[in-house]
């Protein structure tokens, strides 16, 4: 008789497929980025959007995004006193649109993605591209509307803010994967062969 053991740790892929399921990840994005409205008149969705959309299966990803972006219109219409006008309103709509067309966009997640570096990739492809669409919807309703826009220095300041939180959670959400990696338990498959 005779035994093999066959050891196979878990791969990038398949833990990105098991946080991305479950439901703790997803409840601590929407935390943090609720939280993040104490911080900042208007939370980084671009970059919340790039996370979850990368990080979280569709649904999940788009209802993370959506809270955020409730609590967030919430926060700024009642605490921070946000004008109750049209424009204002039009723009948190706009806001929101383009905070679903953004992330529904990362979620398609090319076949590379299924490494660590492809991951990070996309990462970076989800930032600046949504940035872009994100702003770019934004920048129509301005000049449809005929309101204030926004200066290059106020976009650059909030690309960085973006920037910075995509990266910060990512980073989160890799040491979350890779402790899982760490600690998974491994696969074992026992074979008797009798001689």
């Amino acid at each position: 008789m005779r035994q093999t053991s066959i050891s196979k740790p878990f791969s990038w892929e398949s833990t990105w497929k098991i946080v991305s399921q479950g439901s703790l990840w997803q409840f601590s994005r929407i935390f943090v980025g609720c939280v993040s409205s104490l911080i900042y008149p208007h939370a980084p969705l671009v970059g919340f959007s790039a996370v979850a959309g990368n990080t979280l299966a569709r649904k999940k990803a788009l209802s993370c995004v959506m809270a955020i972006w409730l609590a967030n219109q919430l926060y700024g219409f009642i605490i921070r006193q946000y004008p109750q006008t049209w424009e204002s309103l039009t723009w948190g709509i706009v806001m929101g649109l383009a905070t679903l067309l953004v992330t529904g966009l990362v979620t398609l997640r090319p076949t590379f993605c299924q490494r660590f570096w492809g991951h990070c990739l996309w990462l970076v492809i989800s930032v600046i591209g949504g940035y872009l669409l994100y702003e770019g919807a934004i920048m129509v309703i301005v000049q449809l509307m005929g309101g204030h826009g926004l200066t290059l220095a106020i976009l650059w300041r909030i690309f960085l803010k973006n920037c910075l939180w995509g990266i910060g959670l990512s980073l989160i959400h890799g040491c979350v994967v890779s402790v899982m990696i760490q600690f998974s338990p491994r696969y074992s498959s026992q074979s008797d062969y009798s001689s």
